[in-house]
């Protein structure tokens, strides 16, 4: 189950080792929802103490969320892009406001 990261503590991260995945989220330009998902596999990180937590919780700022799988032992670091994609429907409800 995916936690926010600032709903984990740091004890229950420690002397734990993560696979980081990176998640693209492509977002519709009307509405702001997904509109496909891209997920990869980055790097492996060793939470041993408070100080690796800390830095952690500093690089997920640069992300635009962080979650944490405890029980797969897999941190996603999201964000998300605007490739310029509309849904079909977002299209529809524009031309009706027109």
């Amino acid at each position: 189950m995916r936690k926010a990261l600032q709903a984990v503590k740091s004890k229950e991260m420690e002397n734990k080792t993560f696979v980081v995945m990176q998640v693209i989220e492509k977002l519709c330009e009307f509405c702001e929802k997904p509109l496909s998902k891209e997920e990869r596999e980055v790097t492996t990180i060793q939470i041993s103490n408070h100080d690796d937590y800390r830095n952690l919780l500093i690089k997920a700022r640069a992300h635009d969320r962080v979650e944490i799988d405890l029980e797969e032992s897999r941190i996603y670091l999201y964000d998300h892009d605007y490739p310029g994609d509309i849904h079909p429907s977002c299209v529809e409800k524009y031309s009706e406001k027109s």
